[in-house]
């Protein structure tokens, strides 16, 4: 069994590697950190929440972390993410 932790900022390519080690029979995510990113950090905490659960794996435990990068300001992608970082 592999114990992994994951660090997202949850939008399409992070919501499918989500998906895909909640699934994963051989893949135990002993937790997760948000980060802001794709979108911001309260939006990357509600995506990460409602793939957890779409995958069945609610009990997964989700942490904020950074609310923004360490230099400069945030630049969302949301012309390839959504609005909402998960179209």
């Amino acid at each position: 069994m592999l114990e992994i932790i994951l660090d997202v900022d949850t939008g399409v390519d992070d919501a499918f590697a989500l998906l895909f080690a909640a699934r994963h029979p051989r893949i135990k995510i002993l937790g997760i950190t948000c980060v802001d990113g794709n979108t911001n950090l309260s939006q990357v905490s509600k995506n990460t929440l409602y793939v957890l659960d779409r995958a069945g794996a609610k009990e997964v435990p989700v942490a904020k972390g950074a609310t923004g990068p360490l230099f400069g300001e945030p630049l969302y992608a949301e012309h390839v993410h959504g609005k909402d970082g998960i179209g």
